[in-house]
C-alpha cells in the first residue's frame, strides 16, 4: 500500500513545479511597483511588446516633439505594412547631424525604440541650439514584428550593407567555404523542429563544437556570418535587401543637404551582463575619439582581422568627418543567447507558424529583450546619456 505522506509529498512537489513553470515568464522584478502610466517611476511607459505598438509610440512621440515624421515602406504582406520610420528635427547647427538608429537586428529594436520614444517625449526647445537629429526607427521592421533577428528573407541586415566589391568577395569566399562555417557552425543546425529535450541537448552539441574547434574560432565564425545557406543562422543574403536600400536613400537625402560632421549611433542588444553597455567603434583611431565623447563607458574597437563584413557603416555616404558607433546593451549569457538563435532557426525552418515556433520566438525575444525593470531603467539611462554625449559633441 502506498504511504499517504509519500503521495502527498509527490503531489505537492509536482504542483509547486507546475506553479513555478507557469509563473516563470512573470517574475516580481518584471513588475512596476507604482502606476504604470507614471513615466518618472515606471519605465514601461516607453517600452512596447509589439512592433505595431512601438511604431505608434514612436510616431506619436515624434509629433509631440514637432519632428518631421516619414514612413518608408519596406514590405507589404498579408494586408500588413512593414516600414522604416524616421523623425527629423532641424537644429541651428544644421551642418552637423546626429543619427540615432534602432532595430537593425529586428527583435533587438524594442530597446532602441524605447530610448527614442523617451528622447522625443522629453524634447525641449534647448535641443534646437544643437545639431540636426535624425531618428531611424526599426531598420528591420519584419524581424521586429516577428521577434526575429532576420528579415522576411531570413537575412541578417547587419551583414547586408555591402559595396559591389564586398559582395563579390563574400560570395566567392563562401563558395570556397573559406569562412569555415560548414565545419565549425553548420553541424549545430537542426534537421527537425525543436523538442523539449533540445533545450538541454543543444548545450551538449555546442560544447562539443567548442572543445573540438575552440571557443575563439566558433565565436569568430558565427559572428562573421555566411552567404551560402539561405535558411541558416547568420545568413547575409545574396543581394542587397530592400531595408538597406531604403536606409541608403535616407542617408543620402540628408547628406546632400550639406552635412559636414556627423555621428551615427546604432543601438543594439546582444549577449552580456544584463543592462551593461559597450560602445563599439570601427577602429582604434575612432575609439580614441569615442573615448573623449562617451566618457566612462566601456569601449571596444575592431581591427581589420576581426571586422564583421556587412555591418551598417555608411562611410560610403557620409563625409570623412563622421563617427559610426554601435551602442550595445548586454542581455543574457552567451550560451543561452546562442541556444535561442539556433532553436528558433530550427522552428522557423521546420515548423513555421506552429506553437513550437511561437515558443521559440518568445525565447529569442527574451534573449534580445529582457523584461526586468532593472534592465529597462538601465538602458534608458545609458541610452539617453550616450545620445546627450553625442549631441553635445556636435553642438
Amino acid at each position: 500500500m502506498l504511504d499517504c505522506s509519500v503521495v502527498m509529498t509527490a503531489f505537492f512537489t509536482i504542483a509547486m513545479g507546475m506553479l513555478l513553470i507557469d509563473l516563470s515568464s512573470l517574475q516580481e522584478n518584471m513588475v512596476c511597483s507604482a502606476n504604470y502610466g507614471n513615466a518618472s517611476t515606471c519605465p514601461e511607459v516607453f517600452f512596447s511588446q509589439s512592433y505595431h505598438a512601438a511604431r505608434m509610440k514612436f510616431r506619436d512621440a515624434a509629433k509631440e516633439a514637432k519632428a518631421e515624421w516619414k514612413q518608408h515602406t519596406v514590405l507589404q504582406e498579408d494586408g500588413f505594412e512593414y516600414s522604416v520610420d524616421t523623425a527629423f528635427v532641424r537644429g541651428k547647427k544644421a551642418k552637423n547631424l546626429l543619427i540615432h538608429m534602432s532595430g537593425t537586428r529586428g527583435v533587438d529594436g524594442f530597446t532602441g525604440s524605447a530610448v527614442q520614444v523617451k528622447l522625443l517625449r522629453e524634447w525641449n526647445s534647448s535641443r534646437g541650439d544643437g545639431p540636426s537629429v535624425l531618428f531611424v526607427h526599426a531598420v528591420n521592421p519584419y524581424g521586429m514584428a516577428h521577434f526575429r533577428p532576420y528579415n522576411e528573407n531570413n537575412v541578417d541586415l547587419s551583414r547586408n550593407y555591402l559595396s559591389p566589391e564586398e559582395w563579390s568577395h563574400v560570395l566567392e569566399r563562401d563558395n570556397a567555404n573559406n569562412s569555415g562555417y560548414n565545419e565549425i557552425v553548420a553541424p549545430l543546425l537542426m534537421s527537425r523542429a525543436p523538442r523539449f529535450i533540445d533545450r538541454y541537448a543543444f548545450f551538449y552539441h555546442l560544447l562539443k563544437r567548442i572543445v573540438t574547434k575552440g571557443l575563439g574560432a566558433f565565436k569568430q565564425t558565427l559572428s562573421g556570418g555566411q552567404y551560402h545557406h539561405p535558411d541558416a543562422v547568420g545568413f547575409g543574403g545574396h543581394e542587397e535587401q530592400r531595408a538597406i536600400t531604403v536606409l541608403r536613400e535616407v542617408f543620402k537625402a540628408h547628406v546632400e543637404t550639406g552635412i559636414e560632421k556627423s555621428i551615427v549611433l546604432d543601438v543594439c542588444t546582444g549577449p552580456g551582463s544584463e543592462g551593461s553597455e559597450t560602445i563599439v567603434s570601427n577602429s582604434r583611431e575612432e575609439r580614441v575619439v569615442a573615448e573623449k565623447i562617451f566618457k566612462g563607458a566601456k569601449m571596444q574597437s575592431r581591427n581589420d582581422e576581426t571586422e564583421q563584413i556587412g555591418e551598417i557603416r555608411p562611410s560610403d555616404t557620409f563625409v570623412k568627418n563622421s563617427l559610426i558607433i554601435k551602442q550595445n546593451f548586454g542581455t543574457v549569457n552567451w550560451l543561452f543567447f546562442v541556444r535561442a538563435l539556433f532553436l528558433e532557426n530550427a522552428a522557423y525552418k521546420h515548423a513555421k507558424g506552429s506553437h513550437v515556433h511561437a515558443v521559440m520566438q518568445e525565447w529569442l525575444k527574451d534573449a534580445f529583450y529582457p523584461q526586468t525593470m532593472a534592465y529597462k531603467r538601465a538602458v534608458l539611462k545609458k541610452g539617453v546619456a550616450a545620445f546627450d554625449s553625442a549631441w553635445k559633441h556636435l553642438s
